[in-house]
């Protein structure tokens, strides 16, 4: 069983002074893994990371995760193999298939179907993998060195992919709402989660155990009144009774120690130790962060 890692995934900063202060303030509460989007409208990840790690001393940074269809592989080693010498080896890559179909009409990149997206995934991560291990194709004379790599997602072609590749296999624990183009989630049910992770440990087989299980949590609520809180959160997730979304693996709600303990418990029932939360909860999250740490 894995130690438990965290992870913040940062938005955009109005410039420097903003991101350094964020960055700082992240590996001060404690987390392991900074983490920036692909998105547009929010920074470009790489600069991102490259700034993140040049004011911090300790903690990873990665893409989560990148949209693979917006990179071509040869281009992408190179960022790759740079980002990781300029954040001294502190680099994570996050690769999946893009969700948000208004940005890939944005970017003039073909839709496609989801079959034809986990495909441009899956030739990513292959022609990724091999110049990563031959960097003097791209004439970089370096030796070789592979970042861990993290598949994001929540299919079956996807989560069997990241059986074969993965260092980190990045659990969605939310479906695309059908015809969303802006890349509405709707979050999925513990029997849901439970049912991917079976998907991904019949496709990895002995490879499972050696492969670190992440959960990107949608929501965060530390509370004294925990049912009040489920009761609130089921009206914005219809979907879902009250009692449903507060075991969602997505969402995380009650004091300090309740969250802990569901925690624990999540990791005993699914695997998952490397838990992400946005921005948004980072502050509150920390206690459970300095709770859990090295457990």
């Amino acid at each position: 069983m894995n130690v438990f890692r965290f992870g913040v995934n940062l938005n955009s900063a109005t410039g420097h002074r903003e991101w350094t202060e964020k960055c700082r303030a992240a590996e001060a509460l404690g987390y392991d893994v900074l983490t920036v989007p692909d998105h547009l409208g929010v920074q470009a990840p790489f600069p991102a990371l490259v700034a993140a790690a040049s004011v911090t001393e300790r903690i990873r940074v990665a893409p989560f995760v990148l949209n693979s269809a917006f990179w071509n592989p040869v281009l992408l080693a190179r960022e790759v193999m740079t980002t990781d010498r300029l954040t001294d080896r502190r680099l994570d890559v996050g690769l999946g298939t893009g969700y948000v179909r208004a940005e890939f009409e944005k970017a003039g990149v073909d839709w496609g179907t989801a079959g034809s997206r986990v495909n441009r995934l899956e030739a990513t991560v292959v022609e990724l993998t091999r110049l990563l291990d031959n960097p003097r194709e791209l004439g970089d004379t370096q030796p070789p060195f592979r970042p861990p790599m993290v598949i994001g997602g929540n299919g079956d072609r996807v989560l069997r992919l990241a059986a074969r590749h993965a260092d980190i296999v990045a659990f969605t624990g939310a479906a695309l709402k059908p015809g969303a183009r802006r890349g509405t989630l709707e979050l999925l049910d513990a029997a849901a989660v439970a049912e991917r992770v079976d998907c991904f440990e019949r496709a990895a087989g002995e490879r499972a155990a050696g492969v670190e299980r992440n959960i990107l949590v949608q929501a965060v609520v530390v509370t004294s009144r925990r049912r009040e809180a489920a009761e609130a959160l089921s009206r914005r997730t219809p979907h879902l009774t009250a009692e449903r979304a507060a075991d969602a693996p997505t969402v995380l709600i009650g004091s300090v120690k309740e969250i802990t303990s569901q925690l624990l418990e999540r990791r005993d029932r699914f695997g998952f130790s490397y838990i992400s939360v946005h921005e948004s909860a980072m502050r509150d999250f920390a206690p459970v962060v300095e709770e859990l740490a090295g457990r």
